[in-house]
């Protein structure tokens, strides 16, 4: 632990910055808001569930994993880390 360097025992932290819908973002780009549709979430999430469970297979015991989307979504948040 402490060096994250992922010898044997895995990584102490890994950062999972996901693909998404970008749905947070429509302040700054309101063009995502347009073309947003429930579908596009629905689509993403396999991917997203993907690489968090890998993280967390690659995390040593205790170990500390940051899941990061730009999406106010539940489905691509909270459905993915619960």
């Amino acid at each position: 632990g402490g060096g994250g360097g992922g010898g044997a025992s895995g990584f102490d932290r890994i950062v999972c910055d996901v693909p998404c819908t970008g749905d947070g973002t429509t302040r700054k780009h309101p063009e995502v808001f347009h073309r947003w549709e429930f579908a596009l979430a629905l689509r993403q999430h396999p991917l997203q569930l993907q690489i968090a469970m890998r993280g967390c297979a690659l995390l040593e015991v205790g170990g500390l994993l940051c899941y990061s989307t730009c999406s106010l979504n539940p489905i691509e948040n909270e459905a993915v880390v619960a």
